[in-house]
């Protein structure tokens, strides 16, 4: 009796998926061919090609014309790292861990590059107008679309700023504070990225570490300072993966009108939620606070192109859009047209959830790893992150996996001595990196039995 074609099409997705975690299929090998599958298992070239573009989509293997099919590279940590043998450790030279750890971090968020449909790739490429147009900034109207439909945001087309990247972004705020009336003092939650500390630190400012806990910023640290800035993470604090809650979000709101405080809502770490779960931003609620609303457009263009998105108070537009113009560069025209026709295309929609669906399928498997294969101590989790928190005793971990998958994290505040606390920024992976991580899990703590973390 002949078995049903959708059951031998996922045998074969889970055969070839388990060669490739196990090393049968190391990266570089080549698939057999189309055809041949298509006889060894008596089905038709179109279900192969169906079963390859599959593994393709999920990180896999990666196609090639006139070539075939090939595994990419599906390590999780480069081997330069992995080898606990090296002449050198990377330790020996005048930086710091903290400064290590933050390079390999920037290195791994440096591969994901942007995965616009091919479809709409070849349909671009073959206008040839698209490469003589000219174009210095993005249509404010498209801008407005990905906000509603990522964050919920409604906002003004004329309230719109866009930079050619985060630190640009901050870069931009950082001068425009110095320039206004306000006390050249800056507050932040612990921790704070450290290039955006250096960068307020290089300006003269005095920067206030605030401490944050399981509910986000804690509002009752806040010093009782008039008319300083803050800036905050109120929907998803990165990198401890805590998220604000309503009652305190209130509170916040009430300490900055009393103190005359400029909010600096840093959005960034904040994934796409397209009508689901999703936690709005200060932005957006009713209240005579000054919020300058910050945000990335990573999520749907990776590292390629790097544009942040500035919201700001009416009455600051002329003078952000005079500094932006006095210190940017002219934009590439054609990356600028290239993003501007995906914002408006008809491929958005659906490029937007299989975002969320691959980010879904990730999250749950980066829950297990920390939640059931680790010796963490507590996780910080929401499903619709990119990015997970935990604590743990560092030499119960894989020594492989520090720097590679999990990012030890220092926090200003002072902490446990014994624990520390780890960045795991699975949305940088790949799901068959994250599938190795776990398979080999077991070997690498052979002595350790699961149990459940607690998730807060």
């Amino acid at each position: 009796m002949t078995r049903a074609k959708g059951i031998v099409k996922e045998e074969i997705i889970n055969k070839i998926i388990s060669m490739i975690i196990e090393g049968t299929l190391n990266e570089g090998d080549f698939l057999p061919s189309i055809r041949s599958m298509s006889s060894r298992y008596n089905i038709s070239r179109g279900t192969v090609l169906v079963v390859y573009k599959h593994l393709e989509s999920m990180g896999y293997i990666q196609g090639f014309e006139r070539s075939g099919y090939r595994v990419v590279k599906n390590g999780f940590y480069d081997s330069q790292h992995c080898s606990s043998k090296s002449d050198q450790s990377p330790f020996d030279n005048p930086v710091s861990k903290e400064e290590f750890s933050q390079q390999q971090l920037t290195k791994l968020m440096q591969k994901r590059p942007c995965k616009f449909p091919p479809h709409f790739i070849k349909r671009w490429v073959s206008n040839y107008d698209n490469f003589s147009r000219y174009s210095s900034s993005l249509s404010s109207g498209y801008l407005q679309r990905f906000l509603k439909l990522s964050r919920g945001l409604v906002v003004e087309d004329t309230q719109l700023l866009l930079c050619s990247g985060h630190q640009e972004a901050m870069t931009l705020i950082a001068i425009f504070l110095q320039q206004c009336d306000r006390k050249k003092v800056v507050i932040v939650g612990d921790p704070c990225s450290p290039r955006v500390n250096a960068l307020f630190t290089q300006l003269q400012f005095e920067v206030i570490v605030v401490p944050t806990d399981q509910q986000g910023l804690c509002v009752e640290a806040l010093p009782a300072i008039t008319d300083a800035t803050l800036l905050c993470m109120p929907t998803l604090h990165y990198p401890t993966a805590t998220r604000m809650s309503d009652e305190r979000k209130s509170r916040l709101l009430d300490w900055a009108a009393q103190n005359r405080a400029l909010l600096i809502e840093d959005d960034s770490y904040a994934m796409l939620g397209f009508g689901k779960n999703i936690s709005l931003p200060l932005y957006s609620q009713p209240t005579s606070v000054e919020i300058i609303y910050l945000t990335e457009l990573y999520e749907v263009l990776g590292t390629t192109y790097n544009l942040a998105i500035l919201a700001l108070p009416q009455e600051y537009i002329n003078r952000f859009t005079e500094l932006n113009q006095a210190i940017s560069s002219v934009y590439p025209p054609a990356s600028f047209h290239i993003v501007e026709s995906f914002l408006a295309s008809s491929y958005l929609m659906k490029y937007l959830t299989s975002l969320i669906e691959e980010r879904y399928t990730k999250s749950q498997l980066a829950k297990h790893i920390c939640t059931e294969q680790l010796p963490t101590l507590n996780v910080n989790y929401h499903e619709e992150s990119g990015f997970c928190y935990f604590s743990a005793i560092e030499k119960t971990l894989p020594a492989e996996l520090i720097n590679t998958v999990f990012f030890p994290v220092k926090l200003s505040s002072g902490s446990n001595l014994e624990t520390t606390g780890f960045l795991f920024p699975f949305s940088l992976f790949t799901q068959a990196e994250l599938e190795k991580v776990s398979v080999q899990l077991p070997s690498l703590l052979p002595h350790y039995e699961p149990a459940l973390a607690r998730i807060e």
